[in-house]
């Protein structure tokens, strides 16, 4: 039997990782989500009794602290995995380029805030909430869903200057995993910074503008990889992210991965 905490967990790709999660009746599943009452998570909890959906907000200490003591009492003060998913952009800013943000102080501040306090200090207040939990549990693994986006080498093969905040917050993440797996190996708790891939993780009918950028992302990705035909669904990027997980080591520990488990096929 093993336990999994999941942040961000009511739609996309962690409301993804709960379903898969859950369909293993020995799983002990937790859902932390900033609003419990959110559709999508509820109906998945009603099919699964082994799905606890947790009130927790990775960007509010006293509200993740208090999702870990929720936590702790469902499992009985041990977790084995720890999967910070939470996202955040400030969309309306994601299509400009570093040389495009204003001289403006408080403008720029707001841009960065949602990566940035998601990504780096959302993970930080998450992981140190959970570690005494982590600390406790048979697996001891943490990870990051974080994102080629932060790799320089992507960015020169494909000249995507856009989605600044987005790409410089997920890079801090990566830091800021491996110095965790440095302070925790000694305690036998792994860390990982782990990259989805190219995700699908819109809900509806997509808008003509969204479908025209990412037309033009196509095109600058097969740049790095000129196989690629487009996104994956949420379905095998989970799939993929978990047998990564499975294999979480010593080795592995501090890295950023694919979800195909190397530092090569990133999307």
């Amino acid at each position: 039997m093993s336990s999994y905490a999941i942040t961000g967990a009511s739609k996309g790709i962690g409301l993804e990782f709960i379903r898969q999660l859950a369909a293993n009746t020995d799983n002990t599943v937790l859902a932390i989500v900033r609003n419990p009452k959110a559709s999508d998570i509820n109906e998945v909890a009603s099919k699964y009794p082994n799905v606890h959906i947790i009130k927790g907000d990775v960007t509010d200490p006293r509200s993740i602290l208090e999702a870990a003591s929720g936590a702790s009492t469902i499992t009985g003060g041990k977790l084995d995995v720890l999967i910070h998913n939470s996202n955040a952009v400030d969309s309306a800013t994601t299509a400009l380029s570093p040389s495009q943000f204003p001289f403006d102080a408080e403008a720029v501040q707001k841009m960065f805030e949602p990566s940035l306090v998601t990504a780096i200090y959302g993970g930080l207040w998450a992981t140190n909430a959970f570690l005494p939990l982590i600390e406790e549990g048979t697996q001891k693994k943490i990870v990051h869903i974080s994102s080629a986006m932060a790799l320089p080498d992507l960015i020169n093969k494909t000249g995507i200057s856009y989605a600044v905040a987005y790409s410089v917050a997920k890079a801090g993440m990566n830091v800021q995993v491996a110095k965790y797996a440095a302070e925790l190996a000694p305690k036998g708790i792994k860390v990982l910074a782990l990259s989805p891939g190219w995700v699908n993780t819109y809900d509806g009918e997509k808008p003509a503008e969204v479908v025209q950028g990412e037309e033009f992302m196509l095109k600058q990705f097969q740049i790095a990889d000129p196989e690629l035909k487009g996104q994956i669904q949420p379905e095998e990027s989970v799939q993929k992210c978990l047998q990564v997980i499975d294999h979480l080591d010593e080795k592995s520990s501090g890295l950023l991965l694919s979800q195909n488990g190397d530092q090569e096929r990133w999307l």
